[in-house]
């Protein structure tokens, strides 16, 4: 058995670590009607800089075609070649949370008034379509192919390239700006990163099996996170086109993409090649783990997810709805009477 040959029954799992990826991305799933951007709106038009907005809109004109191009990698390369079905549904759960993060920057975008032009004007600008052309000359024709590929999304695309448009864009919540995008980008990372996890811990089962992790497939995959940096620098100059904006400059960026280059390299297990020993941002961290812009009665998603370890989903629902309802003075029938899992997880009712 082999992660390229499908098995005749469902189990016993000869991978129960996807499985386990899989179930985790159910855990923490989530929708953009989720977030409210009504402030969004009103910071666009009225809060921000020109300078500021015109970094945005850089972002914005690559964002949500940077995870077309990595949800494509899911579904025409991963697809064709990894067979056991506990492997194709972790691939199939991450997929479909890239679904889920284009139509999320997609709803960001529609509802702060980006024209649909906006969609296609990366190929305009020669940072953003070398980027796009540099993601398609990889494939999965050769076991060589697949780790290249498997390293370059896993650790280098969905790893470096979208943590870049992540730190520049979270930089904007820190002002009490944008906290809606903020609120879609916090959970993006979140589910970035899990794939991170999960892709990596496919490359290394793979190359185990496989025997394929040459020398020279090593020094390719060195030069794959070379190449990315050097294409990301020239994005970021293009974002900080009119300069810096307050809290960041473009030099803090691409320090920051140098650190995370060699988180991702050695979680790959090779060396590191640019030795940025400390964070270069360090109030990026608390932002990602902080206090989620989203109010009671607009969103689920987390209080969701946190609950569903802990019982079957009738309870997550019954507890949510008992927790409203004790929001708006009425009080829960009896039959609801126990534990309220939100309550047991700290969640509080305001």
């Amino acid at each position: 058995m082999s992660l390229l040959e499908a098995r005749n029954s469902y189990k016993p799992f000869e991978y129960p670590w996807a499985y386990d990826f899989w179930k985790r991305q159910q855990q923490i799933h989530w929708l953009p009607e989720e977030v409210p951007l009504g402030e969004d709106c009103r910071d666009w038009a009225q809060k921000l800089s020109d300078h500021e907005r015109n970094l945005l809109t850089q972002i914005f004109r690559f964002f949500t075609q940077a995870d077309v191009e990595v949800q494509n990698c899911y579904h025409e390369n991963y697809g064709r070649v990894f067979k056991p079905t506990e492997v194709k549904m972790m691939l199939t759960a991450f997929s479909n949370m890239e679904t889920v993060h284009i139509a999320a920057y997609s709803h960001l975008l529609d509802t702060i008034g980006m024209p649909e032009s906006e969609y296609s004007a990366f190929l305009e600008y020669e940072e953003m379509a070398a980027k796009v052309d540099y993601i398609h000359q990889f494939g999965v024709d050769s076991d060589e192919d697949i780790a290249r590929t498997l390293a370059m999304f896993g650790g280098f695309t969905e790893g470096l390239q979208l943590f870049a448009s992540f730190a520049m864009l979270m930089n904007f919540p820190r002002f009490n700006k944008m906290k809606g995008m903020g609120q879609i980008v916090s959970w993006s990372v979140r589910d970035e990163s899990l794939h991170c996890e999960g892709i990596t811990k496919l490359f290394h089962a793979f190359c185990a099996e496989r025997g394929c992790l040459t020398k020279a497939v090593k020094e390719d995959i060195i030069d794959c996170c070379q190449k990315v940096v050097r294409l990301e620098d020239n994005f970021i100059d293009l974002a900080f086109e009119m300069g810096p904006v307050p809290g960041m400059t473009a030099k803090e960026i691409k320090r920051y993409i140098r650190y995370i280059a060699d988180w991702r390299l050695g979680q790959l297990g090779l060396p590191a090649i640019y030795m940025v020993e400390d964070h270069p941002l360090p109030w990026l961290a608390p932002l990602l783990n902080g206090v989620e812009h989203a109010n009671f009665f607009e969103t689920r998603a987390t209080e969701y997810s946190k609950a569903s370890t802990r019982g079957d989903w009738g309870q997550v629902w019954n507890s949510f709805d008992n927790r409203k309802k004790k929001i708006i003075g009425i009080e829960p029938a009896a039959e609801n009477d126990g534990v309220d899992m939100f309550e047991q997880a700290g969640v509080a009712a305001e």
